[in-house]
C-alpha cells in the first residue's frame, strides 16, 4: 500500500481553513437567561455617596483591665506629650494592690523602705529626641472606691486621690527598662497596721487600702515635647524590721489574674483643633478625635437618591459597600510612621449603666480591610453587612453612628475564636482630607435590586 503525504502548501491550506472554522464559534452568554425568574436577574450597578463625617472625641472609653481581659494584661500608662495640633494629652494610671501572703506582721514593725517597681513595656514621644528626657513622677493615695463605675478614660479626678504625694521627692524617670519609686514611711506604716482579716481576704483589704495613683508632671508645651510611658509589670516591696530581724512583704499590682482593678485615666487639652473642620478630618489616639460618621445623615441620603432613582431600598441587596478616606500623599514619612495601622468603625454599645465601644459586625467578615494603603494614600473599609442591616431598619438613631478606631485582633488558641478591639496602648495621630476636598471621603456600593 502507498502512503501519500501531502506537500507543505496542501497542509498549510488545511490548518488555515480549520483555524476559520474555529474562529467563527461564538458564544451566546444569554442562553439560560430566559429561564431565571425576573426576582433573581441580579444587575450590578454602583453608586457613590459623599460621607457626612467630622471628629468628634471618644470620651468615656473603657479603660480598665477587665474590659481587655482576653488580653491578660492592660499596661500601665502614666505621662504627658504635647502636639500644637492636638494640645497637650495627660495620662495616669489608677490601680489596687494587695499583699501576696496574709502572714501576720508581729508587734511594732519598724518600716525600712516601701518601693514601688516598674517594668517598662514601651514609650510613646512624637519626637525621638524626647525618649530619656527626665520626668517627675509621683504616686498618690487613692481615696474613691474602685468599681466598674470607674473604667472610663475620665471616670476619676484629682479629688478622688490625696493631693498630696505618698512618694519621696526626686523621683525621675529617664525611659529605662526598670522604674523603683521610693515611696513615704508613713504610708508603709498604714500598710504594717493592716488587721488579719484586712490581709487574708482581697475585698476587705482593697476596701480600706483603695489603690494608687501614679503620674508625672505637666511638662512644658514645647512642640512635640513629653514622653507616655507603658509598664506591663508592677509590683510592691515593703520592708521592715521587727525585734530586730529583717522581713519583708511583697505586694501584687493590678493584677489581673487577681481581679485588682486598674484604670488608665487619659485627658486630652484639644489645643487649636477644630472638630467641624470642612478640609481636615483627625484621628487623635486614646480618648481624643476620631472621624465621626453620621449613619442616619447618610442612609437618608441613600434614601433620597433611591427614590429619586426609583428603587426600593428594602429590595436594595448590596454586593459591597466601601467606605474611603485619603490623607495627603505628600505627608512626611516621619508623620505617616504616626498613622493607625488599621481603621475600623466602631459603635457605642450600652449595658445596664455602662457603655463600650465595640467594632460593627463586618470585622468578621473576610477582607474587611481597614488597613492604611501607602501607594494609594488611602484607608478603605468594607461595611456591607452593617450598611445593609441600617437599610432594613425600621428607623436609624444616632445609637448607630461610629467612630474610626484603630483596630487590633485576638485568637484565642483556647476557643479558636477571634476577638476585635480598639487598641489602647498607641497613641497614632493623622489628619484626613476633608468633606470640602477634592479627594473627600465617600461611601461605594455595587448593588442589585430585586424585582
Amino acid at each position: 500500500m502507498t502512503i501519500r503525504i501531502p506537500n507543505s502548501r496542501s497542509l498549510l491550506l488545511l490548518l488555515f481553513s480549520t483555524l476559520l472554522l474555529s474562529s467563527c464559534i461564538t458564544v451566546d452568554k444569554t442562553i439560560g437567561s430566559n429561564l431565571i425568574p425576573t426576582d433573581q436577574d441580579l444587575t450590578l450597578h454602583t453608586a457613590i455617596f459623599a460621607l457626612p463625617v467630622d471628629s468628634r472625641p471618644t470620651d468615656s472609653l473603657q479603660m480598665n483591665n477587665h474590659f481587655f481581659i482576653f488580653d491578660r494584661y492592660l499596661p500601665f500608662l502614666f505621662g504627658a506629650c504635647y502636639d500644637p495640633l492636638f494640645g497637650l494629652t495627660e495620662a495616669g494610671t489608677v490601680f489596687q494592690f494587695v499583699p501576696t501572703t496574709p502572714y501576720s506582721y508581729g508587734d511594732d514593725p519598724v518600716p525600712v523602705s516601701l518601693t514601688l517597681t516598674l517594668v517598662r513595656q514601651k514609650h510613646i514621644v512624637l519626637s525621638e529626641n524626647q525618649a530619656s528626657i527626665p520626668q517627675n513622677v509621683f504616686v498618690h493615695e487613692v481615696y474613691t472606691e474602685l468599681t466598674h463605675k470607674s473604667a472610663y478614660n475620665n471616670s476619676l479626678e484629682p479629688q478622688d486621690w490625696n493631693s498630696l504625694p505618698i512618694s519621696q521627692p526626686g523621683q525621675i524617670y529617664f525611659g529605662t527598662d526598670t522604674l523603683r519609686i521610693s515611696l513615704s514611711l508613713d504610708f508603709a506604716r498604714e500598710l504594717l497596721t493592716a488587721t488579719q482579716k484586712e490581709r487574708d481576704s482581697l475585698s476587705i483589704f482593697v476596701k480600706r487600702y483603695k489603690g494608687l495613683y501614679i503620674r508625672t508632671e505637666t511638662p512644658n508645651t514645647d512642640i512635640n515635647s513629653g514622653r507616655l510611658n507603658f509598664i506591663h509589670d508592677a509590683s510592691m516591696t515593703l520592708k521592715y524590721t521587727l525585734d530586730g530581724a529583717d522581713s519583708t512583704v511583697n505586694y501584687i499590682c493590678g493584677e489581673n489574674y487577681f481581679y485588682l482593678r486598674l484604670f488608665n485615666t487619659v485627658t486630652h487639652s484639644r489645643s487649636s483643633l477644630d472638630s467641624h473642620s470642612t478640609q481636615n478630618i483627625y484621628y487623635q489616639g486614646l480618648a481624643g478625635h476620631k472621624p465621626y460618621i453620621d449613619f442616619v445623615a447618610l442612609t437618608q441620603d441613600i434614601q433620597a437618591w433611591a427614590e429619586q432613582s426609583q428603587i426600593d431600598t428594602k429590595k436594595l441587596l448590596l454586593s459591597r459597600a466601601e467606605m474611603v478616606f485619603s490623607y495627603d500623599s505628600e505627608t512626611d514619612y516621619t508623620v505617616i510612621d504616626q498613622y493607625p495601622s488599621v481603621l475600623y468603625p466602631f459603635t457605642r454599645r450600652y449595658a445596664d449603666s455602662t457603655s463600650y465601644f465595640m467594632p460593627v459586625e463586618n470585622v468578621y467578615a473576610l477582607h474587611s480591610d481597614g488597613n492604611i494603603n501607602r501607594s494609594k494614600s488611602q484607608y478603605s473599609m468594607n461595611i456591607t453587612s452593617y450598611l445593609q442591616f441600617l437599610l432594613m431598619k425600621a428607623s436609624v438613631t444616632e445609637r448607630d453612628n461610629a467612630w474610626l478606631m484603630e483596630t487590633a485582633r485576638y485568637d484565642d488558641q483556647t476557643t479558636q475564636t477571634q476577638m476585635y478591639h480598639y487598641v489602647s496602648d498607641s497613641y497614632p495621630l493623622a489628619t484626613f482630607k476633608g468633606t470640602a476636598t477634592e479627594s473627600k471621603p465617600y461611601l461605594k456600593i455595587t448593588y442589585s435590586v430585586l424585582k
